[in-house]
């Protein structure tokens, strides 16, 4: 195992990697209102972090911010388990949800415009704060639907920020984005992009060709977009002059921290499948 400084930080961050990954693989083997409720709570955090820490706003209004936004993500979760748009409706064969439920879009949509209003600053801090219910929300749409992508963009996610550790640290050189991010580096920026293509080379490699391009430039982009969203949360916590988000996962810092890349990644594939449905799947 890596071991020295540059390390040191290994240990509690696989400590805490693997309580979370308990924690998720229940929810996600459980799903539905079990999953709705996990990332209710999930969100709820995440939003208070960032109100507290990353907007910087007083102690009383953060909480009534997180409980009124928190509560619109819970409802749209709810809503979007229960009347979901199944293919039993539509006459299909696939046991799926074909597309997420118009109420509860309406109510993600509402939590996504509290959390803009309340912060009213820059557009990175505002479009950022407004991904958090949206991202929860495109997660919980995409196991429910398409649980083949969503394992794959979690896959992905986890691929690209273990890459871009390892590799950045033992590689060096040149840094990506030095002004937003000083400590990630060209070397593991693209060793993330690698590892993607790599998932979808491995998962679709007896596919038609033209099918794992398209797997493969997919999942580069949700890679690229995790990358970015990690780096967006960097910038916005050194404008507000913290290192972590919290302090309440060892090795990692906050639960904006450990899941700000996944945020970045089910944004855009939770998109993707909605506006481009099941154009992508088999």
């Amino acid at each position: 195992m890596a071991s020295g400084p540059k390390f040191a930080d290994l240990v509690p961050r696989l400590v805490s990697a693997f309580v979370l990954l308990g924690v998720a693989g229940l929810g996600l083997w459980l799903g539905g209102p079990v999953l709705a409720l996990l990332l209710s709570v999930l969100g709820a955090v995440m939003l208070w972090e960032y109100f507290r820490l990353i907007v910087r706003l007083t102690k009383p209004f953060a909480m009534g911010a997180t409980v009124i936004t928190a509560a619109l993500l819970a409802v749209s979760l709810i809503l979007e388990d229960r009347f979901a748009v199944t293919a039993e409706a539509t006459d299909s064969a696939l046991p799926q949800v074909l597309a997420p439920a118009p109420v509860a879009l309406i109510v993600m949509a509402l939590a996504m415009l509290a959390v803009m209003a309340v912060v009213r600053k820059s557009w990175l801090e505002t479009a950022f704060g407004a991904m958090i219910p949206a991202a929860t929300f495109l997660f919980f749409y995409l196991h429910q639907s398409v649980p083949a992508a969503m394992w794959l963009v979690v896959a992905t996610v986890i691929a690209t920020d273990v890459a871009g550790y390892f590799f950045g640290k033992l590689i060096g050189g040149p840094k990506f984005w030095p002004t937003l991010s000083p400590n990630k580096t060209w070397a593991g920026t693209v060793s993330g992009w690698l590892c993607a293509a790599l998932i979808a080379v491995a998962v679709g490699w007896s596919s038609p060709f033209g099918t794992v391009i398209v797997g493969v430039l997919f999942l580069m982009v949700v890679s690229f977009a995790a990358q970015m969203s990690d780096i967006a949360e960097s910038a916005l916590k050194r404008r507000a002059g913290v290192k972590d988000s919290s302090n309440l996962l060892p090795g990692h810092g906050g639960v904006l921290d450990r899941f700000d890349g996944m945020m970045g990644g089910f944004l855009v594939a939770g998109l993707t499948f909605v506006l481009v449905g099941y154009a992508m799947v088999p």
